[in-house]
């Protein structure tokens, strides 16, 4: 009989071990978004071409041209840049922004009505979440919008495509945590400009998992305390300033998700047709109803949200699998399911492993389905917002009759 060697037991891993790991990992996702964003540790918005702008603007690329030159007469339009042989255009970032702003069809947000916060939300990670949620925030800046991004996420992968990685470059103190803590009145300190024009946010960091250690333990100590009410008592500053507000959360329903979605108008589902996630999903709803089932019999909370919309994410084509999935999907959601689908695109994950978004490479010429199918979740989404926002002022015109 052979006896076979156990191979020699493997070095125990203690504290001192994991703190040295955490170090190198850290340092290691640092310098490596250095070198993939060089020449600038931080990121650089794109340039658009004239056919990006037209498409945006929902008009001919013809009709750039035309509106760059001969229609320009006030000179409302910026001109761009003329590039190759001065047959094509490119325009910054802030240009294209102004040039829609100008030509699209898109309305602005109605005088005297307020910002809208959208949470994006789903209890199951990897799918999509922090990619719908920063391709929202960027795509509504593109329909004219003022936008704020907060991550809630103490992933902080949202932080991350914004260009800064999280341990080593955010404090707790850039967070919402000091709002948590009750040591600021809102969230305007927190509040960073963006490498994207018209976008701004407040980073996440790991810090952020203390908020579901201190909320309940504040909320046992003060029977009266609202710990639901803490964003959205913040928001009030910052529903002025911006016309939208997009939110990365947590993955759970835990207390600091609880208070986001609580302050929020509208809530995006990024869904993938798989037959795990259809199934989180179930659970993701039950949840969410039983929640506010409970604070409304114990608390006497009311909570009406103006728009909830799921979208397939991460659709892979021409599978049989995916096709009867979408179909569950279709019969249990059938008012709730958005048209846009966003594709399973190497493009996203490219973007990705380079730090950036699908709105980061749409200069490069990849204007495939990936980037049309973000295009036409964030017009969607325009609608509910413009939608909400009718909503809203009919609602103060109700009010001021009765009073």
């Amino acid at each position: 009989m052979v006896t076979k060697e156990l191979p020699p037991p493997r070095k125990a891993i203690g504290i001192d071990q994991l703190i040295a790991i955490a170090d190198r990992a850290e340092a290691t996702l640092a310098q490596l978004r250095d070198d993939l964003l060089e020449p600038w540790p931080r990121k650089m918005a794109p340039m658009l071409t004239a056919s990006r702008v037209a498409k945006l603007c929902k008009i001919e690329r013809t009709q750039i041209q035309y509106l760059c030159t001969r229609g320009n007469k006030k000179g409302e339009y910026p001109t761009g840049t003329l590039t190759g042989n001065g047959r094509n255009r490119e325009f910054t970032l802030a240009e294209a922004q102004q040039f829609i702003r100008l030509a699209a069809p898109y309305k602005r947000r109605p005088e005297g009505a307020l910002g809208l916060a959208m949470a994006i939300g789903n209890f199951k990670g990897g799918v999509g979440k922090t990619t719908s949620a920063v391709a929202i925030a960027q795509g509504l800046t593109l329909h004219g919008h003022k936008v704020l991004l907060i991550d809630l996420d103490p992933q902080a992968s949202s932080t991350t495509l914004m260009g800064y990685v999280p341990t080593p470059e955010v404090t707790e103190e850039m967070t919402v945590m000091p709002l948590v803590y009750e040591e600021q009145p809102d969230l305007n300190y927190a509040i960073l400009p963006s490498y994207w024009d018209n976008l701004d946010f407040i980073p996440a960091c790991p810090a952020l998992f203390g908020a579901d250690f201190y909320l309940p333990n504040r909320q046992s100590k003060d029977p009266n305390y609202q710990f639901w009410q803490v964003l959205e008592r913040a928001m009030g500053p910052i529903r002025e300033k911006y016309d939208v507000i997009v939110i990365d959360t947590p993955p759970s329903l835990a207390y600091l998700a609880t208070s986001c979605f609580m302050s929020s108008d509208g809530l995006i589902v990024p869904l993938p047709p798989e037959t795990l996630d259809y199934a989180s999903s179930a659970s993701f709803f039950r949840q969410f109803a039983d929640l506010f089932k409970a604070l409304a019999d114990d608390r006497d909370v009311q909570k009406e949200f103006a728009f909830i919309s799921i979208f397939l994410s991460k659709v892979k084509p021409r599978v049989d699998a995916t096709d009867v999935v979408r179909s569950w999907i279709q019969q249990t959601y059938p008012e709730l399911l958005g048209r846009a689908e966003i594709q399973d695109s190497d493009v996203v994950k490219n973007a990705a492993a380079e730090f950036k978004t699908i709105y980061d490479v749409q200069a490069l010429g990849q204007y495939s389905r990936a980037i049309d199918s973000f295009d036409a979740m964030v017009d969607e989404i325009e609608g509910h917002i413009q939608g909400a926002w009718a909503a809203q002022l009919l609602k103060e015109k109700e009010k001021a009759n009765v009073e």
